[in-house]
């Protein structure tokens, strides 16, 4: 028998223009890409400042080629690199003094340099009046993040191994600094990681909670009807039990990407601490201390050179873990709902080997490591050493941590999509069950949301119309008719399928509930959430390919997950090649 953790988590040898080994690069995902940049070489102890490429889908390693007529920037390790609209973000680290010769004759940097992803090539250093009062000191081993198109630098050191206390905050449109704040705490990539997401996760039933404002749509089952005071439809959905999963959506000043930033020290009695960093739209920052409330019947050791991600709902922190007895690479779930800790294990994976540098890729649901898995963690770390010989993916939706899937319909809409279906609004087309109960519905409606429906109806109508085609026509003469040879073989129609009506041949609550999406583009009756109906809906999608049906039914199973849930989920998940949700 093989352990659970086994199956979430695979190494694979990398391959292409495999980078040296490295102190001190940065890397950044963006999409299924991984950019490395910068750092110093082990064997010649000498930093560049080069560019590669990990196609995080074919394992390959490409390095960029960088124009001699671009303003390549300095060469130098312990820097940040962020991504904003398709550009890498570099600000500062340690470089080698210009026009020295001696690697140890080092000094630190404050510029701010941008690399367009998409032409390949470095923007013009940014011009900033070196007598402002808002340029950050040169710094190296900071954090920075980028959220609302600002970056922001936070701690580090400078050249002293002074700890520099502050955040600066670069305005990426007006290529600007715009404010600086003291921050008393000592940030630095040794014991802390500042991580924010592209996505924001929306929590519409706790929101509406929050606002208490009645709704706009109309009484019930009189959405759609002229005389409000007439007799509601029967059987309509009230608007109180109506389930609105959490959502991903772009970010907006109401609802803004926050900046998390985690710190551990003291390592022999590990403290932990959380501050959330959230923009306002005048430029400012609030921070809220969230360190008394995370819990859990465990907790992170102390994690040196942590790197970390956000994912949904979950923040996730990974690191080295160094004691007398064992030493491990560690990755770690905190639940930022009930802000419970939780161990994510990678199994024999990263079992032995040396491991340091992690990354999220986000659209896949996966966090990804890089190492040596023939190396030794214990020396490589004292050497600071990163390798990029070999990659561990781990499947995180195997842990229930992925990113909820967006909106198609916003949330009035979804409600009065389900309130047409319900009214029998443009019923002009009927879904047959299998008992012979008819639903009446829209068939444009249909088409649009349904392609394998609307595929079929295209084939019904072109049948219909080669068979008037070939209807002989009135006269005296009857001539016969002519017979498709063997070679000409046209697409049958679906045989269920009839001018007026589709038999779907499922049970009412099933074909229903397959309406109700169709008309909302979400699963937001309690009918839906039964789990003999997700389960059935899951077949349905798989069936149908309905990718966003499926992807809303494996939501709503990762929610509803339990003892009593468990062996449904299971068994409809494997028919369905749902390797993520089986394996949970």
């Amino acid at each position: 028998m093989y352990p659970i953790s086994d199956l979430t988590a695979f190494c694979r040898k990398t391959t292409g223009d495999v980078p040296p080994k490295l102190v001190g690069a940065s890397t950044t995902v963006v999409g299924s890409k991984m950019y490395l940049y910068g750092g110093r070489l082990v064997s010649e102890r000498k930093m560049v400042s080069d560019i590669f490429m990990f196609d995080l889908e074919t394992f390959k390693w490409e390095k960029i080629p960088q124009s001699h007529e671009d303003d390549i920037p300095q060469a130098r390790y312990f820097h940040s690199a962020d991504t904003w609209r398709n550009h890498l973000i570099i600000f500062g680290g340690m470089a080698i003094k210009p026009q020295s010769e001696n690697p140890e004759d080092l000094c630190v940097l404050n510029d701010v340099r941008l690399f367009d992803l998409t032409s390949r090539h470095w923007l013009p250093a940014v011009s900033i009046a070196p007598d402002s009062s808002l340029v950050p000191n040169a710094r190296y081993a900071h954090l920075s993040s980028v959220t609302s198109d600002r970056l922001f630098i936070i701690g580090g050191q400078d050249l002293a191994n002074v700890w520099l206390d502050d955040v600066y905050i670069f305005d990426l449109n007006t290529r600007t600094w715009i404010q600086r704040r003291d921050y008393p705490r000592h940030c630095g990539t040794y014991r802390s990681v500042a991580v924010t997401a592209d996505q924001r996760v929306r929590l519409p039933q706790d929101e509406a909670r929050g606002a208490q404002t009645p709704s706009k749509l109309g009484p019930v089952g009189s959405r759609f009807k002229v005389d409000k005071a007439a007799a509601p439809a029967a059987n309509s959905t009230q608007s109180d039990a109506l389930i609105h999963m959490p959502y991903s959506t772009q970010p907006t000043e109401d609802y803004p990407c926050d900046i998390f930033l985690f710190s551990n020290y003291n390592f022999t009695d590990v403290q932990r601490e959380l501050e959330v960093f959230t923009p306002l739209s005048d430029g400012d920052f609030t921070v809220s201390d969230k360190s008394s409330s995370m819990t859990g019947t465990a907790f992170p050791p102390g994690l040196r050179f942590p790197t970390g991600a956000i994912l949904g709902t979950y923040f996730i922190v990974a690191g080295t873990y160094l004691s007398q007895t064992y030493q491990s690479f560690s990755i770690w779930a905190l639940d930022l709902i009930n802000m419970t800790w939780s161990r994510i294990d990678a199994g024999s994976a990263l079992a032995s080997g040396s491991w340091f540098r992690s990354c999220l890729w986000a659209s896949a649901n996966k966090f990804v490591v890089f190492g040596n898995r023939n190396g030794n963690l214990v020396e490589d770390y004292n050497r600071r050493l990163l390798s990029w010989d070999h990659v561990t993916c781990i499947d995180l939706e195997a842990f229930g941590i992925y990113q909820p899937p967006p909106l198609v319909l916003d949330i009035p809409m979804q409600e009065l999509g389900l309130g047409a279906l319900e009214e029998g609004l443009l019923g002009d087309f009927e879904i047959v069950c299998d008992d012979g109960r008819r639903i009446k519905c829209s068939r444009k409606l249909l088409e649009d949301r349904w392609p394998w429906f609307k595929e079929q109806r295209s084939i019904f109508i072109r049948a219909a119309t080669r068979a008037l085609e070939t209807m002989p026509s009135v006269s005296s003469h009857t001539p016969l008719p002519d017979v498709a040879g063997p070679s000409r073989q046209e697409t049958r129609p679906d045989p269920r399928l009839t001018p007026r009506s589709f038999n779907l041949s499922e049970p009412y609550p099933i074909t229903l509930a397959l309406l109700q999406y169709f008309y909302s583009m979400a699963l937001i009756t309690p009918l839906q959430h039964a789990p003999a109906v997700l389960s059935q809906l899951l077949l349905l999608s798989s069936t149908y390919q309905l990718t966003h049906l499926q992807s809303l039914v494996k939501h709503a199973m990762h929610r509803a997950l339990s003892y009593a849930t468990s062996v449904g989920i299971y068994g409809v998940s494997t028919l369905c090649s749902c390797r993520s949700l089986q394996i949970r």
